[in-house]
């Protein structure tokens, strides 16, 4: 037993700034989230303690305590990732003995339980520097300020260092995420940059009455620090945030925010599998993907690195001059793009949302292969695809919208599209195959149960859906940051070692 992430109960808080922002603007909620849930589900008490009884599956464990048996999965793979929780071979649980030691600690327990409340006016953070004053939630008044100097300015300490990191995690990860939430929405991280100011010039300029606790909060982050006139970013914090690197941290903590409410009542998810952020709502799903296109197109640049070197990648093997390929879920239309920039005669399709593809026709246009472009606006969860109709279908970071039920059947519409020796090219995070890491994976497919969207698989897993539908060869490749599968019917050749990256793009 044991878990691939390689450390026990370690401090967690990455050793550069840089990293740090990736969390706090990332994951940092999720894992306070996923501490505060367990506990208010039962499911740290469910669990018998690792040598003290038999390890559980997570049937029983659903059972017992009136809960989904996915979303129990969702939580329990990340618990084991972080060493709190142990899985045997066979998929059973146990609550790792650190674990129990410390929620057995009664004191230790009601600090956590009194945290519990605190979720949904930490997410008013901004309107309480705004204002000054307590913020209304739910009838009551709550001083969300003094709450912040407690637990993150001048915290009293614990007793161990166990106790330190299981609080930290439960209450601070949050609090990181708020505190960088509201001084990118306030105006104050956009007004250091520019220059040293007073606490003073700061409220005036920011429009905000109470900016000395966010500044305060920001220099326990490492973000700022005071001088004798004012305020200033650090130096490591004034690099990471030079040029457009601010903004896409706002656009980051704003996309971070629309998971707020969801994530503090991820218990009735877990228990009903209701959800209060339903991308499977066509409204809601709407609106998410339009701001999460334009989120991409941010970084652009990136992802079409990526996406190049994937396209590199499959020509190797399989050449692209004449290709007709279809893109769907493009999303910003990196990954078509990518593809029809490798041959001039290549032909793409980008298929998604109608509103989805108003960015991705502006993205395609820059990249000078609108000529080569078509766009189909559709539902992804019915559109049939055609028969036999594209060389090469790409999959960008789309299964994990998909219900575990709806895969087969989107497999099968996309391998009735795909020629005889066409190829499937999935760009996907996939999970190794104890489904305990990484680490970044788990907090995703975390986000994609929350709001009624998919899971993430295991290359075995896909392996065998994909057969299932006649697609009998597959390979997973690395790729920095998430994975490639290729598919296709038998005979057909596949990559088996990833491209070198391309030369630096004109975008």
């Amino acid at each position: 037993m044991g878990t691939s992430c390689g450390f026990m109960a370690a401090p967690h808080e990455p050793v550069s700034l840089a990293q740090s922002l990736h969390f706090w603007a990332r994951n940092a909620s999720n894992e306070s989230a996923l501490f505060q849930t367990a506990l208010r589900v039962g499911l740290f008490d469910a669990l018998t303690v690792e040598g003290r009884g038999e390890p559980l599956p997570v049937e029983t464990l659903a059972e017992r305590l009136g809960c989904s048996a996915r979303g129990l999965r969702s939580l329990l793979e990340l618990l084991v990732c972080l060493d709190f929780v142990r899985m045997d071979d066979t998929r059973r649980f146990s609550l790792a003995p650190h674990t129990a030691t410390l929620l057995g600690d009664s004191a230790f327990r009601q600090q956590l339980q009194a945290e519990l409340p605190w979720w949904g006016p930490m997410g008013l953070l901004a309107d309480a520097v705004k204002s000054g004053e307590p913020v209304d939630f739910e009838g009551q008044r709550w001083d969300v300020l003094s709450h912040l100097r407690e637990r993150l300015v001048a915290p009293t300490p614990f007793a161990t260092p166990a106790h330190e990191d299981f609080f930290d995690r439960f209450t601070r990860s949050g609090l990181r995420t708020q505190v960088l939430l509201a001084a990118g929405q306030s105006g104050l991280l956009a007004a250091l940059a520019e220059d040293v100011r007073t606490e003073q010039a700061l409220g005036e300029s920011t429009s905000t009455r109470a900016p000395g606790v966010l500044l305060e909060a920001l220099a326990v982050l490492g973000m700022t620090r005071r001088q004798e006139d004012g305020w200033a970013l650090t130096p490591e914090a004034k690099t990471l945030l030079e040029g457009k690197a601010l903004a896409y941290l706002v656009r980051s903590l704003s996309v971070s925010a629309r998971y707020w409410e969801a994530l503090g009542r991820l218990d009735e998810t877990v228990r009903h599998e209701r959800y209060v952020l339903d991308l499977k709502d066509p409204e809601v799903s709407g609106r998410f993907y339009a701001d999460n296109s334009q989120q991409i197109t941010a970084v652009f640049a990136t992802h079409f690195q990526l996406s190049r070197r994937a396209a590199a990648t499959l020509a190797g093997v399989r050449p692209l001059e004449g290709a007709a390929v279809l893109d769907i879920g493009t999303g910003s239309g990196v990954w078509g793009a990518a593809f029809a920039r490798t041959s001039s005669s290549t032909h793409v399709t980008y298929f998604d949302q109608a509103i989805v593809l108003e960015q991705v026709r502006r993205n395609v246009a820059k990249l000078e292969v609108a000529d080569r472009a078509r766009f189909w606006p559709g539902n992804l969860f019915t559109q049939d695809f055609g028969a036999a109709d594209f060389d090469v279908i790409i999959l960008p970071q789309v299964l994990n919208v998909l219900s575990p039920k709806d895969v087969p059947d989107i497999f099968a519409r996309v391998a009735r599209a795909l020629r005889p020796d066409g190829i499937l090219v999935i760009a996907e995070y996939v999970l190794n195959e104890r489904r305990d890491g990484p680490l970044d994976h788990l907090y995703f497919g975390f986000r994609r149960f929350m709001t009624n969207e998919g899971d993430l698989l295991s290359a075995s897993e896909y392996a065998k859906l994909l057969a299932d539908v006649g697609l009998t060869t597959s390979v997973c490749i690395p790729l920095p940051t998430q994975e490639l599968v290729f598919a296709a019917r038998d005979g057909v050749a596949l990559p088996t070692a990833l491209a070198p990256p391309p030369r630096p793009p004109s975008v």
